[in-house]
């Protein structure tokens, strides 16, 4: 019925359908999905520009959408992620002529980085009455599709789609893959891996360079013991070298002080 894309790109005709421009003066409308996300999962790839752009706000922001018969609707929310990596960092409601109808909406939460993700929210219109679940409201002719800040960062959404009819007729994004998610965790699980076997290499090369300093020791002939001024070296000038270490950033930093005083 009727569809818009959220950012500050003219109309846009997507895989599916067309979408107006966003006219709305609240908030930012921002591109930062389509510079550093550019292979959007779970859509095609003709759409990914639909979840790649967003308008988010510092504060409420809502959209007014213009209904003029009963019947049945689906309203398709479209989120996606493109800037936080961990969930509980964006989470914020939305509601319907001032009824909540998402509570705690986490998109990372749901489905990771860099994913398409749609909420549906169907409800029905009749006789001048806003039917949602077994809410009803009165309705003047007028949706009020609102985003509502919580303490936890910012609202945002990347495009809406109103349709006429059940959800069963709506096209939908096609089922989450868990690869992904995998991958991820793989990742962390690989670095985890590099990190101790980088520590097992040092504990094996310590010991490996005890048993020759003790070979070394064994094939001395034994004689009275007497102080060696050169014996472990390594040990005697690591401090010298720790206190260069710390004393030529001093110097370099006192000295440009110095210069741009």
């Amino acid at each position: 019925m009727g569809s818009f894309k959220l950012s500050y790109y003219n109309e846009y005709k997507s895989y599916l359908m067309m979408y107006n421009a966003d006219d709305l003066e609240i908030g930012v409308a921002s591109d930062h999905g389509v510079h550093h996300v550019p292979m959007l999962a779970r859509v095609h790839p003709q759409d990914r520009i639909l979840y790649q752009t967003e308008r988010y706000s510092f504060e409420n922001f809502r959209y007014t959408i213009p209904i003029h018969k009963n019947g049945n609707y689906v309203l398709d929310l479209k989120f996606s992620e493109v800037y936080f990596r961990s969930p509980n960092q964006k989470v914020f409601d939305v509601r319907l002529n001032q009824q909540p109808v998402i509570v705690g909406l986490d998109i990372f939460n749901k489905v990771g980085f860099g994913t398409a993700h749609d909420e549906y929210v169907s409800f029905k219109i009749k006789d001048n009455a806003l039917l949602i679940g077994d809410y009803k409201l009165g309705f003047d002719g007028l949706l009020e599709v609102e985003f509502v800040k919580t303490p936890y960062d910012n609202p945002k959404v990347n495009a809406i789609v109103l349709y006429e009819g059940t959800l069963d007729g709506v096209p939908q994004l096609p089922p989450l893959e868990k690869e992904d998610e995998e991958e991820v965790v793989q990742e962390d699980v690989i670095q985890e891996e590099d990190i101790t076997n980088n520590i097992d290499m040092q504990e094996q090369r310590r010991i490996i360079e005890q048993k020759q300093r003790e070979a070394a020791q064994q094939k001395k002939v034994s004689r009275p013991k007497k102080a060696n001024p050169y014996e472990d070296t390594g040990a005697q000038y690591w401090p010298i070298l720790i206190s260069i270490g710390i004393f030529l950033p001093t110097v370099i930093l006192l000295y440009n002080k110095q210069r741009s005083g």
